[in-house]
């Protein structure tokens, strides 16, 4: 009677791990979505203001798959797709979004944007195949125009052209002054 117990006891655990296997082999994945914004660095716009964002997609399993990306938002639109073909141990596969904020939009409103992914399943007749799903949350706050990103890539681009200006002209002055000595 204790020999009978003890091997259903055995045959129980045995049972329990081989499930707990099984069931664990499903949850690991390796398709990823990376997200240049979350809550601490939103994407920071001003009213009235459009802007091209992406995600990427990432494959790190040994088979193509393919996801179907949609979004919920009312100030986003997805510019391709909606399916993405990732290839095998692809890490970046872009998903363009085009985020276009209302001219009356308040300063100071956020909004989320959301974009799901679901993995088209690929398994042939007669295979249960489990399709995997991501989303991906992009926070967007509305500042002004000042401390948009639009606004500081502008101005960066500013910056830029007036110190490559000064430059030319430094150097311009410079090889005439060089010219003028050597005559």
């Amino acid at each position: 009677m204790i020999n009978k117990k003890r091997a259903n006891l055995n045959m129980t655990k045995v049972l329990i791990l081989f499930l707990a296997v099984i069931l664990s082999a499903s949850v690991i994945s390796a398709v990823g979505v990376a997200n240049s914004y979350w809550d601490d660095k939103p994407l920071k716009l001003a009213p009235g203001e459009s802007t091209t964002i992406s995600l990427r997609l990432q494959n790190e399993e040994t088979q193509q798959i393919t996801m179907k990306a949609t979004i919920d938002s009312q100030i986003a639109s997805l510019e391709e797709g909606p399916e993405y073909i990732v290839p095998p141990n692809k890490v970046s596969v872009p998903v363009y979004i085009k985020v276009n904020i209302p001219n009356n939009a308040a300063v100071g409103t956020n909004y989320k944007i959301s974009v799901s992914f679901q993995q088209i399943s690929s398994g042939g007749e007669g295979m249960v195949s489990v399709a995997q799903g991501i989303t991906s949350e992009i926070p967007v706050q509305i500042v002004g125009e000042q401390e948009s990103e639009i606004y500081s890539v502008s101005e960066t681009n500013n910056n830029l052209f007036a110190i490559i200006a000064v430059i030319a002209i430094a150097l311009v002055i410079a090889g005439a002054y060089m010219y003028k000595k050597r005559k």
